[in-house]
C-alpha cells in the first residue's frame, strides 16, 4: 500500500514539475512575443513624417564636377527632388544615409517619375568638389544623384531655410533628415530620422499617390 502510494506521489510530482515547466515556457513565449512586436513596434516609429514648407535661399552651390547649381532653381529641374545632408569624413550615420540613397535609385527609376536626389554636404570646408566625386564613386552611386558643396555661408543658408542646421560647432551633431518635394511651391515632405531605401520608397510612392488623386 505505501509503494502505491509512493508511486502515486512521485508521478503526480512528475506531473506538477512537467506542468510548471510548460507553464513557464508559456510565459517565456508571451515575453518574447512581446518583445519582438514592441521592437516591430519601435521600428515604425524610429522616424517622423511632417508636411512642411520652405522658402529656399537664393544661393549657387557646386556640385562634384564643378558645375554651379543655383538654388532654388534646381528644386524646378526635375518633377521631384529628395534632400539629404552628409559630409565626407563621416563615419556616423552619412555612409548609411548615402548607400541608402544609391540602394534606391533602381526602384526609384522603375516608378517612372522623373526626379532628382540632392546631397548637400554640411562640411563645405572641407567636402571640395573632387572629395565629393571620391565619395560618389565609393559609394557606386548612379546619375541621379547629386553630391552638393560650396561657400560655407551659402551652404549654411540652405540648411538654415530647411532647418537642417546642426547645433553647435560639431558637424557630427547633424540629424538624419530626409525632405521629398511635393507639387506645391515651396512644400516638402520632411523625414525626420535614419531610414532605409524601403521606407524612402514607401514614402515617396505614398506622395506619389496622394497628388495623383
Amino acid at each position: 500500500m505505501r509503494i502505491q502510494e509512493k508511486t502515486d506521489s512521485m508521478k503526480s510530482n512528475k506531473f506538477t514539475s512537467k506542468m510548471f515547466w510548460l507553464a513557464a515556457a508559456a510565459v517565456l513565449a508571451g515575453v518574447m512575443v512581446f518583445a519582438l512586436g514592441a521592437s516591430a513596434g519601435q521600428k515604425q516609429r524610429n522616424f517622423i513624417v511632417t508636411e512642411r514648407s520652405y522658402a529656399l535661399p537664393e544661393v549657387t552651390l557646386v556640385d562634384s564636377e564643378g558645375q554651379a547649381v543655383e538654388f532654388p532653381g534646381i528644386t524646378s529641374n526635375s518633377g521631384r527632388t529628395v534632400i539629404s545632408f552628409i559630409f565626407t569624413s563621416c563615419a556616423g550615420i552619412c555612409p548609411m544615409i548615402t548607400a541608402n540613397m544609391a540602394r534606391a535609385e533602381p526602384q526609384l527609376d522603375a516608378l517612372g517619375d522623373d526626379y532628382q536626389i540632392l546631397l548637400i554636404s554640411v562640411d563645405p570646408e572641407h567636402d571640395t568638389p573632387e572629395r565629393l566625386r571620391e565619395y560618389a564613386r565609393r559609394f557606386k552611386t548612379g546619375a541621379r544623384i547629386r553630391f552638393l558643396t560650396g561657400d560655407q555661408e551659402d551652404v549654411f543658408n540652405v540648411l538654415r531655410s530647411m532647418e537642417a542646421l546642426y547645433e553647435g560647432s560639431n558637424k557630427m551633431n547633424h540629424q538624419p533628415v530626409t525632405l521629398i518635394s511635393r507639387s506645391e511651391r515651396n512644400s516638402w515632405m520632411r523625414i525626420d530620422g535614419l531610414i532605409g531605401s524601403e521606407v524612402l520608397i514607401e514614402q515617396y510612392q505614398k506622395l506619389m499617390d496622394t497628388q495623383a488623386g
